[in-house]
């Protein structure tokens, strides 16, 4: 009986280990910079998570699936309990939004196309680099944590905060978004990354 409880007490001590507390960045300004190089290299990724859009009195909650290759780009979003779904697809130059009922417009600007077909004011072009951690392109102001991490962005009118983080390989992305300005507020949780090799594979 002696081998087996030694085993036992084992197994139990090595169930009670503690990961090590993370180390906050000696410079978190360069590791910001280091971080910035990585996250712009990402050129083809998904997620999928929750979206929810508060607007005046009216909300709207869904699942989100959004590809991203370069410039393309394609979001679905499907509501509960059989509210419908829409589709966002296009590009830098042209999107195109469709309906679970047939229904389609176009648009050179995204925010604008569904502000206009749906009420919603979504910050779709600042949030392709949002959900990555980054800022977008042209004026910004930013508050970084202890890693080296967003953890306050003011851009274009929003503002962004970053409340949680998990790792995708060797990746840190964001897993929870808060992004809110006078008129609009919108939450997001991923559930999921995929980037270029799970997409690939």
């Amino acid at each position: 009986m002696k081998p087996l409880i030694a085993l036992l007490l084992l197994a139990s001590l090595a169930g009670c280990a503690v990961t090590p507390p993370r180390m906050p960045a000696t410079s978190p300004e360069l590791a910001w910079q280091e971080r910035q190089a990585q996250l712009q290299s990402l050129k083809l990724w998904q997620l999928t998570g929750r979206l929810a859009v508060q607007s005046g009195d009216d909300g709207w909650n869904a699942t989100l699936i959004w590809r991203q290759e370069n410039e393309q780009y394609r979001m679905q979003l499907v509501a509960p309990l059989g509210q419908g779904s829409l589709q966002l697809e296009g590009d830098n130059q042209q999107v195109e939004l469709r309906t679970s009922e047939g229904k389609s417009a176009v648009s050179s600007d995204p925010d604008t196309l569904i502000l206009t077909e749906l009420g919603w004011r979504v910050p779709v072009s600042a949030l392709r680099y949002w959900v990555l951690g980054l800022a977008a392109p042209g004026p910004a102001e930013w508050e970084l944590d202890a890693f080296g991490r967003l953890h306050h962005l003011k851009q274009s009118g929003w503002e962004v905060e970053f409340l949680d983080y998990a790792m995708q390989g060797t990746t840190e992305l964001p897993s929870r978004l808060f992004v809110t300005n006078h008129q609009a507020r919108v939450r997001l949780v991923i559930k999921r990354w995929e980037l270029a090799d799970d997409l690939r594979s």
